[in-house]
């Protein structure tokens, strides 16, 4: 069960303007403090997959609007369940092997979270269409640009899921270009791309190596560390 201390720690105050994005078919988790931060910053996750199968439990949840909330809360709030892609995550950025739940909770208080694929999967050993990662990255867009996100740090580094940003992004005559980093002790790069939104709004996006996935969090850190314009709450 989510701790006690993480009651009001996702907030619905988007949810009218998000209503009207028919391409959500669930929506976002907003931090409750999200709002109020003067650089705004997404963690964006890959997909949810069946974790029911033979039964609707899981198909159910995400019929719902509120799935991915719940079952974020479920992982993210629930401070001694080892979900590698929360708790991984929080140790890379407050650079620690433990932080303190008041950490955990402060972070997720402080960031978007999302998943790129708007598709439930059906197992683990699926992975996503270029199909679903175009219709994913196409619907970014307008959400980060309704939730006033400047940096995402994207989980995954596949090549078909940026080779699919790329392709949106030069169908939408974006303004846009790509940088690797070198990440310390890995034969993994970091892949970094900065464009301009048909707003003109500016979005960061930082591709990590997935929390879950062969991630360790001591090399990584440092990446995050140069690259996101400010911690979120990481103090």
């Amino acid at each position: 069960m989510p701790d006690v201390l993480a009651e009001k720690a996702w907030s619905s105050q988007f949810d009218e303007d998000l209503a009207h994005q028919k391409a959500l078919k669930w929506l976002p988790w907003v931090g409750g403090n999200f709002e109020s931060l003067s650089v705004r910053t997404m963690l964006l996750g890959e997909s949810v997959y069946d974790w029911s199968p033979g039964t609707d439990a899981c198909r159910n949840r995400y019929a719902h609007p509120n799935g991915l909330r719940i079952t974020h809360t479920n992982h993210a709030l629930n401070f001694e369940r080892d979900s590698a892609y929360v708790r991984n995550i929080e140790r890379a950025i407050f650079q620690e092997a433990s932080p303190s739940k008041e950490k955990k909770l402060s972070l997720w208080k402080s960031v978007a979270y999302h998943n790129l694929v708007l598709d439930l999967l059906p197992s683990k050993k699926h992975r996503p269409s270029s199909e679903q990662y175009v219709a994913g990255w196409r619907a970014l867009f307008p959400l980060c640009q309704k939730l006033g996100v400047q940096q995402c740090v994207v989980y995954g580094l596949e090549r078909p899921k940026r080779r699919a940003l790329n392709d949106v992004l030069v169908d939408n005559k974006a303004d846009f270009f790509w940088r690797k980093i070198a990440v310390p002790k890995s034969k993994s790069n970091a892949h970094v791309l900065q464009c301009v939104l048909p707003c003109g709004q500016t979005l960061k996006l930082i591709f990590i190596r997935h929390p879950s996935a062969f991630f360790s969090w001591r090399n990584w850190s440092s990446v995050l560390a140069q690259e996101l314009k400010i911690w979120p709450n990481a103090t």
